[in-house]
């Protein structure tokens, strides 16, 4: 039964967000899923919902993961002659996107260690002051 009532949850979630997404569609331009993610986020960060409660299910949709891209893969195949004739926009436009997603986290990770040591000079000194 507590599975049962973990799926009813997750997916009272995900109902929660198509509907926001289908009333709100003018102001909203995001899909239900991605509108039902951020309301568990919200839920789960604000410990409205705590993790334990969806957690065996949540596992294993995680665990399981492989079989929501089955459908893509198909559509894949089915559009492989479209592919071959684009497959040099499409490697290129995902080996640019690649760098440009490497450097953007790596300036991300490298100002947040900066921000970081900053934080901690600061808080030694300050030790140093009180002492």
């Amino acid at each position: 039964m507590k599975i049962f009532n973990q799926l009813g949850i997750i997916l009272g979630i995900w109902a929660s967000g198509e509907l926001i997404s289908s009333l709100f569609s003018s102001i909203i331009k995001l899909p239900g899923t991605i509108v039902g993610m951020i309301i568990l986020f919200l839920l789960l960060q604000f410990k409205v919902i705590k993790e334990e409660t969806i957690k065996g299910v949540s596992d294993f949709l995680l665990n399981n993961m492989a079989i929501f891209f089955v459908p893509a893969g198909v559509s894949l195949i089915q559009s492989l002659g479209l592919i071959k004739d684009n497959i040099l926009v499409l490697v290129l436009t995902s080996t640019i996107a690649t760098v440009i997603i490497m450097l953007a986290t790596g300036k991300t990770v490298d100002l947040m260690i900066s921000k970081k040591a900053l934080k901690n000079k600061d808080d030694i000194s300050e030790d140093d002051r009180l002492a």
